[in-house]
């Protein structure tokens, strides 16, 4: 038999993602479908699901308005005027059939979880609830038009509302996760790949100055990866959406004076209101990605931008075959020529596995100033946009320390016949295309910025030049590589 081109999927497995090769009419494509249909006397498509018990639970999360909230260095105000849309907390409880197994995810409308805050917030949950660590992730939206949440800020106008926001987000997520579990139905999750075109590469270059910049990148290449799930239960009925997807939420700048979500809010209502239920945003490795509107101070650029991605989701979602049923080769109905019949059937077994895995490994630190030398800066009296850049670079040594190694973890989950790579940092798209192409016919959902705060891991390419992700990694070159190994790899095994 003729072996099938290399990227392709076998005619009863129907390709998760949308392939990226070059088609040709060539016998050999005609050779693959002959063989893969003489494998099966029935070939099918079908889609990737877990089914099992889930649970879905929501809490308005919108911090008390006064409270410090200026994220950007180019910001002229301390405190918010308004709220746009409100900051949500959502919960997703995953339980296998039997209840015996069950993992946790919480997620927030806020920039990061800072690393100190990240590890008392995950303790809390885990000691409170009983959990493992691998059973819990917990996962910023990653606006940056929410409140940054230090408590070194307390001093500043309105910073005196953090400590007290903080201190409230063990018991909200306490109970959000016990909220969920009650709700927990017998629930199919499917999985499916589509396309949105709102993400653009960062990496750019000023034309007057040749300054590197964080900005439109028109020139480069940019992931328009959107990976989608639906959480249907016994009735039919949509109990969640999941959207994940590689792009920064920046569509609102320093002039913007209002809290908000921001593409994410447009993007969940638009969802929720045509297909029931309730939204989960997944933020992706979007280290290089931002949106095709940034930086704005109107509001209406995170609508237009969240309602892009939003009906890029819905063209996914709508492709969605029922819970459970595949479509199946029917044979021939003789017409004008043969018609291949294909209809919808029962799968004979939806997958019910649920696994999880903490890795925990260590990656070389970058040579950054100490923090005598940062404290020496900021001393200077520098203007206000430098001294927020000193504030960061300070908060990154405290959390590497002063070694030449730092600790790194992540989180991998497996959910029937998908998974689920969380990690702390903000990996270029390309750890998420690279790990996607290792497994083809497995859907993955890749997140940012989970559990904790370690900064950008560029590709190796980054390095050479003066790009702010780069200026403010914590590890080196390489990292992201070793990442994507390891990743691979706990996939691999539970596989």
């Amino acid at each position: 038999m003729a072996a099938c081109p290399a990227g392709e999927a076998s005619a009863n497995t129907e390709p998760v993602a949308i392939p990226r090769y070059n088609v040709t009419l060539e016998s050999k494509t005609h050779d693959c479908v002959l063989d893969a249909m003489a494998d099966t006397a029935r070939p099918n498509l079908s889609q990737a699901e877990f089914r099992g018990r889930i649970g879905v639970a929501r809490r308005d999360a919108t911090p008390p308005l006064g409270i410090y909230s200026r994220t950007w260095g180019s910001a002229l105000h301390d405190t918010a005027a308004g709220v746009h849309r409100p900051l949500l907390a959502t919960c997703l409880v995953f339980r296998d059939a039997a209840a015996r197994k069950e993992l946790v995810f919480v997620t927030l409308d806020v920039m990061v979880f800072w690393q100190e805050e990240a590890l008392k917030l995950r303790a809390a949950i885990l000691s409170r609830l009983g959990l493992r660590a691998e059973q819990l992730i917990v996962h910023p939206s990653h606006s940056h038009s929410t409140p940054m949440l230090l408590r070194k800020h307390a001093d500043r106008a309105g910073g005196h509302l953090i400590g007290p926001y903080l201190d409230s987000l063990p018991g909200l997520f306490c109970e959000l996760i016990e909220e969920a579990r009650s709700a927990c139905v017998e629930a199919t999750l499917s999985w499916r790949y589509g396309r949105c075109s709102m993400a653009l590469n960062r990496d750019a270059i000023d034309a007057g100055s040749g300054r590197d910049i964080c900005g439109l990148n028109p020139h480069a290449p940019a992931d328009d990866t959107v990976l989608v799930g639906r959480v249907t239960d016994g009735s039919g009925r949509v109990r969640a959406s999941i959207v994940n997807y590689a792009c920064h939420p920046v569509s609102l700048g320093g002039g913007n004076q209002l809290l908000s979500p921001d593409y994410v809010g447009a993007m969940r209502e638009l969802i929720e209101k045509e297909v029931g239920g309730v939204c989960v945003f997944f933020h992706g490795a979007s280290g290089d990605m931002t949106p095709r509107r940034s930086y704005e101070s109107d509001v209406a650029a995170a609508d237009q931008n969240g309602r892009e991605l939003g009906y890029s989701a819905l063209g996914a979602l709508a492709a969605m075959y029922p819970p459970g049923q595949q479509l199946e080769y029917a044979g021939i109905e003789e017409s004008g020529t043969a018609l291949g019949l294909w209809r919808l059937a029962p799968k004979q077994r939806v997958n019910d596995t649920i696994s999880a895995e903490r890795i925990t490994t260590t990656l070389l630190t970058r040579d950054m100033p100490t923090r005598a030398q940062i404290a020496s800066a900021m001393a200077a009296n520098p203007d206000r946009h430098e001294l927020e850049r000193l504030e960061r670079a300070m908060d990154r040594r405290a959390i590497v320390g002063d070694g030449a190694e730092g600790e790194f973890y992540f989180t991998v989950w497996r959910l029937g016949d998908g998974f689920i790579v969380a990690t702390p940092a903000e990996p270029y798209s390309e750890f998420q295309l690279a790990l996607r192409a290792r497994f083809p016919d497995v859907p993955i959902g890749v997140l940012n910025a989970s559990d904790g705060c370690l900064n950008y891991l560029p590709v190796p390419s980054a390095f050479d030049g003066d790009v702010y992700q780069v200026r403010v990694a914590l590890f080196q070159t390489g990292s992201l590589e070793k990442l994507l190994e390891l990743a691979a790899g706990a996939i691999q095994r539970m596989r």
